[in-house]
This record gives C-alpha cells, sequence and structure tokens, in this order.
C-alpha cells in the first residue's frame, strides 16, 4: 500500500544526479516521490538526486529501485499536495461522462462517411 497519492505527469524536467544535471522524463509525481526516465548510468540505487520541479521547487531525495531506463525516486521530505496536483494529472477524469450511450453504456458516435475507390 502506497502512502501518498500518485499523479501521472507528461513533463520534461531537469535531475541532478550526483554532480551532473540531466534531462529527464518525469512520468508520475507524488508528496513521497517520483518515477522518471534517463538513460544516463549514473542514476543507480541509492544515488543522491535532486528533482528540479521549478527553480524554487527542488526536491532531494534518492533513487530507491531502477529497471531499465526507469527509476524510482523517494524524496528526502514531503512534497505538499498541492504542489504535486499543480504538476500532475489524475487519469480517471469522466471527461466523457455526460456523451450520450447505448445501454451497454458505450459512447454512441457517429459514423464517419466511407471513402470509395481502390487504393493502389
Amino acid at each position: 500500500m502506497r502512502s501518498y497519492n500518485r499523479f501521472t505527469t507528461d513533463l520534461e524536467i531537469d535531475c541532478v544526479i550526483g554532480r551532473k544535471r540531466h534531462k529527464v522524463a518525469l512520468y508520475n509525481l507524488s508528496s513521497g516521490g517520483c518515477m522518471i526516465e534517463t538513460p544516463t548510468k549514473d542514476a543507480v540505487q541509492d544515488a543522491e538526486v535532486k528533482i528540479v520541479l521549478t527553480g524554487k521547487a527542488i526536491m532531494p531525495g534518492k533513487i530507491a529501485w531502477r529497471v531499465g531506463k526507469n527509476a524510482g525516486v523517494k524524496f528526502d521530505l514531503p512534497l505538499h499536495q498541492k504542489v504535486v496536483e499543480h504538476f500532475g494529472y489524475t487519469t480517471g477524469e469522466d471527461f466523457d461522462r455526460d456523451d450520450p450511450r447505448d445501454r451497454f453504456g458505450i459512447p454512441i458516435v457517429e459514423s464517419l462517411p466511407v471513402a470509395v475507390g481502390l487504393i493502389e
């Protein structure tokens, strides 16, 4: 069981691993840590990192795990939940909940006209 809610992100951020600054992909974020993707070999388990969310929001932590290019970072101190919500989003949003649906709950979409002809 996780201690904090995780939010999906789709950002490219700076990350300091050891003394080197790298561009990494930030895949998810919670108050307790995050998951990044980086090809650098410096991102080994227990390596000290700084996740640079903005110029003023820099989160120190350690690499908790590494699988391929993905790594989990555990923050030294919790990140405020409002900051997490600012950068992340939940994938369970009901953006289409008011769309018309059939009796099975499947959204009804209009049929597009079919093109006629041969493709060679």
